[in-house]
């Protein structure tokens, strides 16, 4: 005799659950290939094969790619008809989304400061650049105290050397 509950689970609800386990496959597949992308496109423009602007313009073409691929998992997310394994999957691939959708993000931040400042560079003096790359370094240093916490500022306080005198 069957251990199954009769009418709770069907063939309509078997075929219903495959087709979310497959649609839920071709997800991560499809993020699988985006994080590739996302890879490739880090390591090859640090070793200067792709130009700066060239990977921005990929990065954001991946970003639109991972947004649709975003909403897809939100229309799947909302169905009632998960299983505990569906939808602890589509949790998975939704910590997978923002992971890389903020690695993407970074990076394009990162290139694009990098463009800036290379430009910045060419048309001031190396007096002014030095000047502002010291205060940018003011800034992050000021930024990490207003967000450090109490026990990182007493440790701070019995390691931190005097800062450096800078000119105002």
């Amino acid at each position: 005799m069957s251990s199954e509950v009769p009418g709770l689970r069907g063939p309509a609800a078997g075929a219903s659950e495959d087709l979310l386990r497959q649609i839920e496959q071709e997800l991560s597949g499809i993020l699988n290939i985006l994080e590739g992308r996302f890879l490739y496109l880090v390591r090859e423009s640090g070793r200067g094969a792709i130009p700066p602007e060239a990977v921005v313009g990929e990065l954001t073409f991946l970003s639109r790619d991972l947004r649709a691929c975003f909403r897809r998992l939100g229309e799947l997310a909302e169905r009632r008809d998960l299983s505990f394994r569906t939808a602890r999957e589509l949790q998975e691939i939704d910590r997978r989304c923002v992971w890389l959708f903020r690695k993407i993000r970074l990076q394009e931040i990162f290139l694009r400061k990098l463009s800036l400042e290379t430009h910045l560079q060419r048309i001031v003096s190396s007096e002014a650049f030095t000047i502002y790359q010291t205060l940018i370094g003011l800034d992050e240093e000021e930024q990490d105290m207003q967000s450090s916490d109490d026990p990182r500022i007493r440790a701070a306080i019995l390691t931190e050397e005097d800062p450096p005198n800078t000119p105002p």
